[in-house]
């Protein structure tokens, strides 16, 4: 916490200090000026749910003292010098710190220091220990235990081996030990804009972002044992712009070079397997991941506009950029009993490389008051120059060697757009526009080559004479083709020799590059019968048909409903409400497959549906005007899912496979928020506040309730899994806030 307040203080004097020095004038400029400002301090009492996360998931909130909202500026008597220096959530993990400063036409300096944290979970446990550099391990005698007890057959009567999980799951919860999952995200941010003299202008930009902490992470050891570990969040991001622009009479330029550089401080990561103390073939005492590379990215641009005859105007963006990414490749497995009979790495490092190229042109025309004419041109080449290495086998989760070459298939495309618009006033209170645009793009490894799409677009806004009424609509409807859509194109780019399982569905297709049949529509209208009532409503549909698709995502709906009113009896109260209804729908078809019978008897269909609905009342009253304001806010916001599935076939066909394929359990979430507050205005400076504030978020989630380190006694499949028992439970908060604010 000290740290924090240090930084505080040497950002603001490092402020002050420069802008001196730019200036080279004394501080008794400020004599001649007035400081403003506002400061808003309090003391946060707090009732709430101590085990979940979810109420600081993104946030701190501390009881007792805080600072929440900062801010000071003034400007030197002839106003050509100003700085202004704010803040809120002060020293909190959650807190934001801005300051600038400049001379206007001539300069300005802004310098930004913001935090997010990320509390994925307070429940959480783990049998692992930290050993550093993303090591993760467990007690050898834990290790024995346990595969001692997954090994032993408890019961004579069985025919197979029983472990006693009772034990196992005594053993795990003994062993493991409470661990915090904790991400949090710095970011520091600068930036200059200087003018040495017009019509020039240039722009620097530089951010520092370090990203640090622990998230969970999925494992595998075959497809008996899961584990959940934990990976260790050691990144940073730094950036940098650079722009100079002139501004002629009728045009301008500008040309920008950019350039992203990203570092994990953790190479690889590295888990013991709880139930494996040695290794063995099929078997694997530890396991490892590679994690995020570094890597860098770097971009040149060009931007003009320009002032044409006939009230024309064009604007263009010209741009190219390449990334690179190196990282050493790890071992093909970290198993000591299978690495000898493992294949040689083709190459010590991926050495990839993408290159990309914008260009972009954009044309208005007005030379007709009633008639507005705009065209687009958009192309872009996303072109991957990443070497395709063959791998002649791979090591399948640490524990056996696949005799089976695969290959990376370093994706590119090529995207070009292009559009038209038309405006038409056709009379005073009525326009019309209609549009056309066009989509062509090209891949290379993907199950399609090509992909093409017409975009049809028509919108009406009416505004009749009576001046309170509002009327406007919109309708768009596309339509995407794909040619030869070939499934084993994908496969073949993967699998030089061929997928030894049954590869991917031939009637299949995967949604983003599927033939699909797109209507949008949308209204609003808003009606203000007097100057003290105000109503809106707004309605917008959206269907995706993917009419030549048989299996995969076959159809895509939502709307969305919403009514807002905002009433002012009068001058002191206001009253306002809304509601939204939004509800997406999908459906969904696939195929239970086994070698030697991919029969449709086995086909299978799913119908997911989604459904938000939120409510949002209040009032502002001022009370005693100028005095005593009083404002009261509720919102409530719930989410529901549901999945329907279920087989297609005939179980009385000898080619029906037995599915699991069943309704899931719908999923719910609610949110109330309910906020009251009472300003009270001691002085026309100073003001005081009482405010009360409810929280209430409850949820069923079946993925997610009831999650413990070890499953078994849910899911009989889950004998051999660990888990990190991170839930997000239910909770509430009642919260009372006595803040002073004060302005200067």
């Amino acid at each position: 916490m000290p740290g924090k307040y240090l930084f505080m203080r040497f950002s603001i004097l490092s402020i002050l200090s420069f802008a001196l020095a730019m200036t080279g004038r004394p501080m008794t400029i400020y004599a001649q000026s007035a400081v403003k400002g506002n400061v808003e301090i309090g003391w946060r009492f707090q009732d709430k749910s101590r085990d979940s996360s979810k109420y600081t998931e993104y946030r701190e909130m501390p009881s007792g003292f805080f600072v929440d909202k900062l801010s000071l500026g003034s400007e030197n008597k002839d106003r050509t010098f100003y700085f202004d220096v704010s803040g809120s959530h002060v020293a909190r993990e959650d807190q934001n710190l801005d300051a600038r400063f400049g001379r206007w036409g001539k300069y300005q300096v802004e310098l930004e220091w913001d935090e997010i944290p990320h509390n994925f979970s307070n429940s959480a446990k783990s049998l692992f220990s930290d050993s550093g550099g993303g090591v993760y391990t467990i007690p050898v005698p834990v290790r024995q235990r346990l595969e001692a007890l997954v090994t032993t057959d408890t019961d004579p009567v069985t025919a197979g081996v029983q472990p006693d999980f009772a034990a196992i799951r005594s053993e795990i919860q003994r062993s493991s030990r409470d661990i915090e999952l904790i991400s949090k995200r710095a970011k520091a941010k600068g930036a200059l804009v200087y003018t040495p003299k017009e019509p020039w202008k240039l722009s620097l930009n530089y951010s520092n972002e370090k990203r640090s902490g622990k998230k969970p992470l999925g494992g595998a050891f075959g497809f008996a044992t899961s584990i959940e570990t934990i990976e260790p969040t050691e990144y940073r991001t730094q950036e940098i712009r650079a722009a100079v622009e002139y501004f002629g009479k009728d045009w301008s330029a500008e040309l920008g070079y950019f350039l992203s550089t990203f570092e994990n401080d953790v190479d690889a990561l590295g888990w013991d397997n709880p139930f494996r103390v040695n290794d063995a073939v099929g078997a694997a005492s530890r396991g490892r991941m590679d994690l995020y590379p570094d890597n860098t990215a770097q971009k040149v641009h060009f931007s003009g506009a320009a002032n044409l005859p006939f009230a024309t105007r064009f604007v263009t963006t010209l741009s190219h950029g390449w990334r690179e990414q190196n990282d050493k490749f790890i071992p093909f497995t970290i198993n000591s009993a299978v690495a000898a009979s493992a294949a040689t790495l083709p190459s010590n490092s991926l050495n990839g490389e993408v290159k990309t190229t914008l260009l972009d042109f954009y044309l208005t025309n007005r030379f007709f008051s009633k008639v507005g004419l705009t065209a687009r041109f958009r192309y872009y080449d996303y072109d991957n120059q990443t070497p395709s290495l063959t791998f002649p086998a791979y090591v399948r989760t640490d524990e056996t060697v696949v005799a089976t070459e695969r290959r990376n298939a370093p994706d590119s495309y090529r995207k070009i757009n292009g559009s038209a618009d038309a405006s038409f006033r056709l009379k005073s209170n009525l326009s019309l526009k209609v549009g056309f645009a066009r989509e062509e793009k090209d891949r290379r490894y993907r199950e399609a080559a090509e992909t093409s799409e017409n975009i049809y677009k028509v919108s009406l806004d009416y505004t009749p004479r009576m001046s309170w009424l509002l009327l406007r609509t919109s309708y768009a409807f596309a339509e995407k083709v794909t040619l030869g859509y070939d499934g084993t194109r994908g496969e073949y780019a993967r699998f030089p020799s061929g997928d030894p399982d049954l590869g991917q569905l031939p009637q299949l297709r995967k949604f983003d590059i599927a033939s699909r049949k797109r209507n949008q529509a949308s209204l609003l209208t808003q009606v203000t019968p007097s100057d003290k009532l105000s109503l809106t409503a707004s309605f917008g549909l959206a269907n995706d048909d993917f009419n030549a698709s048989r299996y995969g995502l076959l159809g895509n709906n939502s709307y969305n409903l919403s009514f807002d009113v905002s009433y002012n009896p009068s001058y002191n109260v206001t009253l306002f409400a809304g509601i939204t209804w939004e509800n997406f729908d999908y459906k969904m078809k696939s195929r239970e497959r086994q070698a030697g019978n991919d029969s449709t008897e086995n086909d299978w269909v799913s119908k997911m549906e989604d459904q938000v609905n939120t409510l949002g009342v209040g009032l502002s009253w001022a009370v005693i005007p100028k005095k005593v304001d009083f404002k009261l806010d509720f919102n409530y916001s719930k989410a529901k899912g549901a999945i329907a599935t279920h087989a297609l076939g005939n179980p009385a066909n000898p080619n029906f496979l037995p599915t699991s394929a069943a309704d899931y359990p719908d999923t719910q979430s609610t949110l109330q928020q309910l906020r009251a507050s009472v300003s009270y205005h001691l002085t026309e400076r100073l003001t005081s506040r009482l405010e009360y504030a409810y929280e209430r978020y409850t949820e069923m989630y079946f993925n997610r309730d009831g999650v413990d380190t070890y499953m078994q006694h849910v899911d009989p499949g889950a004998s051999r899994s660990v888990f990190l028992a991170a839930t997000e439970p239910n909770y509430y908060a009642n919260i009372v806030h006595l803040v002073l604010s004060y302005k200067f």
